[in-house]
């Protein structure tokens, strides 16, 4: 009897065991997100437990009942602002009841409010503390799978935007991810001298002081979350601070606030800002940032180019397109030579100013060395002294005219013969200086400034010293003459 009683009991258990085992691997199932983004994250939360009158055929029909860990979801109404940023709410009294024995009647959730319901939702269940049913991170752009223990009706939060509603009734099932990637675009445009920006706008020629502008416009998703605009420079560039008067949004701020940091430094350590948008937009929105940053006296010289960079972070670790804009300053090496020199000997102490045609401007200058300045508006040298040792390189110059005025001629030599009119402006003793983009730091432009020695003095044209020559060697003759015929007289 004993052993007999033993034989159900193992018979019992082993079906019990059998029927656990069958229910668990009927009901686990996947879920593929098609079109997932590189590093997203995406969350699956089981709002309804689903029960099918046919575990060996789900699709045959089922009912619906609230997973117990959304307790009170019955009665939760969901505040937002719609697109028009009007304030609204959704009771999801509305969407579904429970009716007897638990099941749920969903006659109000349709195509139209999905999306609401699944936005609320999620904002249920992170208030909540809900935990996912299943989780994955897209390791690519293309499919990514969530693996899900139990039928029923899931909500998929994308960090890219809106949750997204989807039924899994069937073991596995596939639904799209519709959030587009956000978008961030950088243009340069504007400068001190806006004919130096170049035409495709990714960047320009300067003169060291010049002011340059940029815009940024970025286009934020509804339902993304984390967005943030992030620009740094190179030493060269000075940013001027970001406010809320740079920042403005088309068509509005779809809801979102954000706040500035202007002393952003990203991993490279370049320093700029960041603008860092809480909430979520509830309509696509396009963000546009316009400031200016100054070419300083620390800016590389061509070919190395001074860089503005600029780029977008959104969701769980997405990073958009790094967008870099490239600005040029020129170098010049002045050489001093005496006029005719086919050896082209240098010529020392001849002293120079330069003037921008663009403004008819002084170019300040800082000394670097006896041989090297560079151009730098806060600069207090106004003009430069060649040297015997070797040509004068100037930096920082713009692809423009210039004009080289010379005020101090070396010893021995004359001034400029030459004069230059800009604007009405002439200037005496003077040059015109065009600066090449095909100067740089490993073959400098070189300008040529010769210098005449001293004039020999004009002679009137007369015969000088000569006329009294001859008129006393005439006078000689005739005293002579006269002596004689004089000496003949008296002897007669």
């Amino acid at each position: 009897m004993k052993t007999l009683r033993k034989l159900i009991m193992g018979l019992l258990v082993s079906i019990m065991v059998l029927g656990m085992g069958i229910t668990a691997f009927a009901a686990s199932g996947t879920i593929t997100i098609t079109g997932a983004r590189e590093n997203q994250e995406y969350n699956a939360y089981r709002v309804f437990d689903y029960e099918p009158a046919d575990e060996s055929n789900a699709d045959a029909g089922g009912i619906y009942k609230l997973n117990p860990v959304f307790a009170g979801f019955e009665s939760y109404v969901f505040n937002y602002t719609d697109e028009n940023n009007a304030a609204q709410s959704a009771d999801m009294a509305d969407f579904f009841k429970i009716g007897d024995n638990g099941i749920i009647d969903a006659s109000g959730l349709t195509d139209a409010n999905v999306a609401i319901f699944g936005r609320a939702a999620v904002a249920y269940a992170l208030a909540n503390g809900i935990s996912a049913d299943g989780s994955t991170t897209a390791t690519a752009d293309g499919d990514a799978t969530i693996s899900v223990p139990e039928f029923g009706y899931y909500v998929i939060n994308s960090s890219l935007g809106s949750a997204v509603a989807v039924n899994t009734a069937t073991p596995n099932v596939e639904v799209q991810e519709k959030n587009d990637i956000p978008n961030l675009n950088k243009e340069e445009t504007g400068a001190t001298n806006a004919a130096l920006v170049y035409t495709d706008l990714t960047g320009g020629d300067h003169q060291i002081g010049d002011t340059i502008e940029y815009t940024v416009t970025a286009d934020l998703k509804v339902g993304g979350k984390d967005y943030a605009i992030h620009d740094c420079v190179t030493d060269g560039l000075t940013l001027e601070e970001v406010t809320d008067a740079n920042i403005s949004f088309a068509p509005d701020n779809a809801g979102l606030t954000y706040t500035i940091n202007n002393n952003f430094v990203n991993d490279n350590g370049r320093k700029g800002f960041e603008i860092v948008f809480d909430g979520e937009p509830n309509k696509d929105t396009v963000v546009t940032v316009k400031y200016t940053a100054v070419l300083n006296e620390d800016a590389v010289i061509n070919p190395s180019p001074n860089i503005n960079e600029a780029y977008l972070t959104y969701g769980k670790e997405g990073n958009g397109t790094h967008i870099e804009i490239k600005d040029y300053t020129y170098p010049v090496a002045i050489r001093k030579i005496a006029k005719g020199d086919a050896e082209e000997k240098l010529l020392k102490d001849a002293k120079f100013q330069i003037y921008r045609e663009f403004d008819n401007s002084l170019v300040k200058l800082t000394k670097v060395s006896d041989t090297e300045y560079k151009v730098n508006p806060n600069g207090t040298v106004t003009e430069f002294t060649t040297v015997e040792a070797d040509n004068i390189l100037i930096t920082g110059f713009a692809p423009e005219k210039y004009v080289l005025v010379e005020t101090q001629a070396p010893k021995g030599y004359n001034l400029l013969e030459g004069k230059v009119t800009v604007g009405g402006t002439t200037y005496e003793h003077a040059q015109e200086m065009v600066v090449t983009k095909n100067s740089t730091v490993e073959a400098v432009q070189v300008e040529k400034v010769e210098d005449g020695t001293g004039l020999t003095l004009p002679s009137t044209g007369g015969i000088g010293t000569t006329i009294f020559y001859i008129v006393g060697g005439i006078l000689i003759v005739a005293g002579i003459a006269y002596f004689i015929v004089r000496r003949k007289a008296d002897a007669e």
